[in-house]
């Protein structure tokens, strides 16, 4: 069964251990960045599959509106990472649809749920797709990899 928990100190070993996909690397944080990330916009999560640590990501809180437009209530989603040993299984579109109601639950002011993925990243733009994510139809073009597409979730339906 997959699901979604907050990152808790006695977590850290166990993120150490996800190896990622050597392309994938540039697109996301390492599991090293992301134990060590104490900025206070940002809250860490980790999908977990039958009690196993399989993946994470970031959920920041003061998402730049120059990506996403003033007045839009909404937090972003960072860094999100499946273990490459789990990848394929379906666990990443299943934590995908699952992030909805999780996020709601954590933030219930807010609206939407946003992200960019890098025009390069198909697969992870195809399982935001079918996670139940849409595409605005902007493109981020301040992204460290070149051009991301802005995409987002309703959280509230």
């Amino acid at each position: 069964m997959t699901a979604i928990r907050k990152f808790k100190r006695e977590d850290e070993s166990d993120v150490l251990e996800i190896i990622l996909v050597e392309e994938q690397v540039k697109f996301t944080a390492s599991p090293e960045h992301f134990i060590s990330d104490v900025d206070e916009n940002i809250i860490r999560f980790l999908i977990v599959q039958d009690d196993l640590i399989v993946g994470y990501f970031k959920i920041d809180t003061a998402f730049n509106s120059e990506i996403v437009g003033t007045g839009n209530r909404g937090v972003g989603l960072r860094s999100f990472a499946i273990d490459r040993r789990y990848q394929r299984k379906g666990i990443g579109k299943k934590a995908v649809s699952l992030l909805a109601d999780s996020i709601a639950l954590e933030f219930p002011d807010v609206s939407w749920l946003y992200l960019t993925v890098n025009c390069k990243n198909a697969a992870a733009y195809q399982t935001y797709l079918k996670g139940g994510f849409e595409d605005t139809g902007s493109l981020y073009q301040g992204g460290p990899v070149g051009p991301q597409h802005v995409m987002r979730m309703r959280l509230h339906k």
